[in-house]
This record gives C-alpha cells, structure tokens and sequence, in this order.
C-alpha cells in the first residue's frame, strides 16, 4: 500500500492513498483525515485503506485524480520526533574525516542511533534552504540510492 500527504492549508496536510504506479491518488477523509491520524487508529483504518488501495489499483475509483509529487509535502510533516540508525558506518567514518574528526572505535560494534525535532521536514520536491556551502553541507537520499532510482518524479 502507498501512502502519501497532500499540502493544503492544514499543517497536517491531507491523506493520499496512491496506486502502485505512482499515476493516480484518491483522498480518504472517510477513512482518516492525515497520515499521523491513519498510524493513531492503524488497527481501525488499515482495512479501509487496504481495501481502498486495491480498488485505486484496478481502475474502480471515480474520485481518483492524477497524482503528482509536486502536490506533495513530507508524509508527516509534523511527526513528533524522529529517529535515525546509521548502518553505514563507512559514510559516517567518510563524514567525519572531512571535519578532521576521529571516527570513535565504538562505531564500528555499537550502533550510532540519534532524535532530533522534526519541525522542518520537506517535501519531495520542495527546495532545501541553506545558508552557504561553507558551512559543509552533507546531504542524503537513501531511497534513490539503495533502490538505484535517481530519477525526480517532481513533476
């Protein structure tokens, strides 16, 4: 099942079901208003979203429309926090020796897990503001990289 937010003026943003193919989304308010309500109630509205999901995919929807990540902001864009696990040790050692810093020997047997606020998530298409390359930005996109698609569906 894919699942994806649209902006609106809600700082929640509004709940997508997408087909398979990334053509074609319907809304879901009957079902769940945003992604953070969907995950709440997840035992509740799963088997509508499922069902929901089938139903886009064989074509039985009228209310789908085109479905473009342009529209799109980030999935939760007001999650509560966030978690990241690096499994890349050899990213952080590359990371740290461009600041001129040791990697820890640790690193290598215990994970490097860290939280951090996520009230700046973006979009999948939403410019990154930054404030000057000197500052010695380091910027990742996981999903393209470990599924070899490097293309940008912002259309």
């Amino acid at each position: 099942m894919k699942l994806a937010t649209l902006k609106t003026n809600d700082r929640d943003g509004a709940l997508l079901v997408v087909d398979k193919t990334l053509t074609f989304a319907v809304l879901v308010p009957d079902i769940a208003l945003s992604l953070q309500s969907a995950l709440d109630n997840w035992e509740r509205v799963s088997p509508g979203l499922a069902a929901t999901y089938e139903h886009l995919n064989a074509g039985q929807l009228d209310a789908a429309f085109a479905f473009k990540t342009v529209n799109c902001c980030a999935p939760l864009p007001r999650a509560y926090h966030w978690v990241d696990g690096s499994a890349y040790v050899n990213h952080v050692e590359l990371v740290r020796k461009a600041r001129g810093a040791e990697m820890p020997s640790s690193f290598w047997h215990e994970p490097l897990v860290y939280r951090w606020g996520s009230d700046d998530f973006l979009g999948p298409c939403e410019d990154i503001v930054v404030g000057a390359e000197a500052f010695g930005i380091d910027l990742e996109d996981e999903r393209r990289r470990a599924h070899g698609d490097n293309k940008r569906r912002c259309e």
